[in-house]
């Protein structure tokens, strides 16, 4: 392929990579790295994982529309320290995402950031507090949007940090090639004062490779990292051998860590990715910086990074790319800027807000509303370890009901990752627990000889159907049971019995071969009679029937009396309970019958 003549602007280098060829990795694994995948439990909404410095959006629309503006304007320096600047010309790919979309226009996040900047009286309330002085001295070449941001998290971070910068101002593009009519002049000012607040020395008429060398800055200091504009890395390319660069003259970097071919010097912004948005450049500073501190911490450049692409989107959008681009109103950099908004337009806005948030099966789950803040807590906790006492504790607390799944947008099943990490603690011995030797012991009941009862219907050799009567209700209604048998030879002649346990209890501890081994026996029984079809009275039974022998008709007593059975009638005033098992929420026609 041809190299083009032109830098490749930062945005296409956005691009998916092939994934590697995955491990084969227990069930349990599996589902669990699904749920932290996918789970919308902690985010983040469209907004911030568009944003390519993840500035929490919506948190600070919600403070916007309440009125706190002061710590809305907090909430926007956590991730960005240039409020102001990027109120003006912002990109922001964060609209393009909105959920709002689906609706009708975007939120206008880029407009209340600007409100927030210009709402604030007196001098900016820059966050200035920082770790304790490392000792280390970082050199930061170029005083950009790239370089400022990575010397601002720097300096936050603790190092010694100088920037040099060839014009005899700071702000690069901010302030040599946005005009004023466009970004104020005062708004770059009051933003950029945050350098001087934390005590960043800053070289201007400075130019490396001209007044220092490159091995000069790396000889006074632990660090460099080179964020100059596309100009400058044809510069100090041409004056080092070691800094590799393309037929564009852009530098060549690692993608993921970011190191130069010079041991301790790091590149980013303009300088890599060719002329790009503000935003995008302060993003690839940012990058820099964390590689930087990486290195002089002695911590691996590589560990849980990947090359700069945008999260997946948790929130789906129903309205194609081409609509929404339409909708959402993008910069025009050659005419000034909009009108602000008002305060009143402000919190119109955040009322538009869908507050992206999910939380649904915490909300409805008494399990997992008192185990975690969303089932991602508990997919950390599975793969941290099946051995730990809370943990095994843990998994053997939900009831298996689908309940989340039925509830969740993406349609996880929070249960089935508990029940495969039941299985994997049996396969180790480490499960079932001793409190559930009860339950095991009535299963072994529910199909020991003393209280089973297979066979056709009386006076019959064969029998098609067989009333299912599951190990509960003979034991708890003996007489219903019975009720409910006559009933059904009377409008179904030749209707067998099989008084036996489904198997549930021990499917549910985790226990496969003893689950494996009362579903073989099911079979092997319902053969030996020439039955076709199972009429279980319990929905539960219902449900793991139609899972685990699906060579067998499964329909419900309630199915089977519909039509043809007249209840007596209750006497005036009579109360009724009905109790819906969790597992018939999706059997219609149990619930209709």
């Amino acid at each position: 392929m041809g190299r083009s003549s032109m830098a490749q602007p930062a945005e296409r280098l956005w691009n998916s990579v092939p994934e590697a060829m995955p491990l084969k990795q227990p069930s349990y694994a599996a589902a669990a790295r699904e749920i932290l995948e996918r789970c919308r439990g902690e985010g983040p909404p469209n907004c911030v994982a568009r944003c390519p410095l993840h500035v929490d959006a919506r948190a600070y629309v919600q403070l916007a529309k309440e009125g706190r503006f002061r710590e809305a304007l907090q909430k926007v320096r956590e991730k960005l320290p240039f409020p102001g600047i990027l109120g003006y010309v912002c990109a922001h790919p964060c609209e393009l995402a909105c959920k709002r979309l689906d609706e009708d226009e975007p939120i206008r996040i880029r407009d209340i950031k600007r409100f927030l900047a210009e709402w604030e009286p007196g001098e900016p309330q820059h966050l200035l507090d920082r770790a304790p002085e490392r000792g280390k001295r970082v050199a930061v070449v170029g005083a950009g949007p790239a370089g400022l941001l990575a010397a601002h998290d720097l300096r936050r971070l603790g190092y010694a940090v100088t920037v040099f910068e060839r014009e005899e101002e700071i702000g690069g593009c901010l302030t040599h090639k946005i005009p004023g009519w466009r970004l104020p002049r005062e708004v770059v000012t009051r933003d950029l004062s945050v350098i001087e607040a934390l005590g960043i020395e800053v070289r201007t008429g400075v130019e490396i490779g001209r007044d220092l060398s490159l091995d000069d800055l790396r000889r006074g200091h632990d660090a460099v990292l080179l964020l100059v504009g596309y100009a400058g890395a044809r510069r100090l390319a041409a004056g080092n051998v070691h800094l590799g660069r393309r037929g564009s003259g852009t530098l060549l970097i690692d993608p993921i860590t970011c190191e130069t071919g010079v041991d301790g010097v790091f590149a980013g912004g303009d300088a890599v990715s060719g002329p790009a948005t503000v935003i995008t450049a302060l993003a690839l500073g940012r990058r820099v910086a964390e590689s930087a501190h990486r290195f002089l911490e002695g911590v691996d450049l590589r560990q849980d990074r990947e090359a700069p692409i945008p999260p997946r989107l948790l929130w789906g959008l129903e309205v194609p790319e081409e609509e929404r681009r339409r909708r959402v109103r993008l910069p025009v950099m050659l005419t000034p800027a909009n009108a602000p908004m008002t305060e009143e337009e402000v919190r119109a806005e955040g009322e538009r807000c869908l507050d992206c948030e999910c939380g649904l099966c915490v909300a409805d789950c008494e399990f997992l509303a008192a185990s975690c803040q969303s089932p991602k807590d508990l997919a950390r906790q599975v793969l941290d370890g099946l051995d730990r006492p809370e943990t095994l504790k843990m998994i053997y607390s939900c009831n298996i009901c689908s309940l989340c799944e039925t509830v969740c947008p993406e349609s996880l099943d929070t249960g089935k990752m508990l029940l495969e990490a039941r299985r994997e603690a049996v396969r180790r011995g480490l499960g079932p627990l001793p409190v559930h030797k009860g339950i095991v012991n009535y299963f072994n009941a529910g199909i020991g000889k003393t209280f089973t009862l297979i066979r056709s219907e009386p006076g019959r050799s064969r029998s098609k159907r067989l009333f299912f009567t599951g190990c509960a209700l003979p034991a708890v209604a003996p007489g219903n049971t019975r009720t409910i048998y006559e009933e059904l030879r009377k409008h179904y002649p030749g209707m067998g019995i099989m008084m036996y346990c489904c198997g549930a209890p021990v499917e549910l501890l985790g226990m496969e071969e003893e689950f494996e081994k009362a579903r073989q026996e099911i079979l092997r029984q319902a053969e030996a009679l020439g039955a076709e079809e199972l009429v279980p009275a319990c929905p539960d039974c219902a449900h793991t029937l139609k899972e685990s022998v699906p060579e067998l008709k499964v329909r419900t007593v309630w199915e089977l009396l519909a039509g043809v059975w007249e209840p007596p009638r209750l006497r005036e005033g009579a109360s009724v309970a009905v109790h819906d098992s969790c597992k018939a929420r999706h059997q219609l026609k149990v619930c209709t019958s």
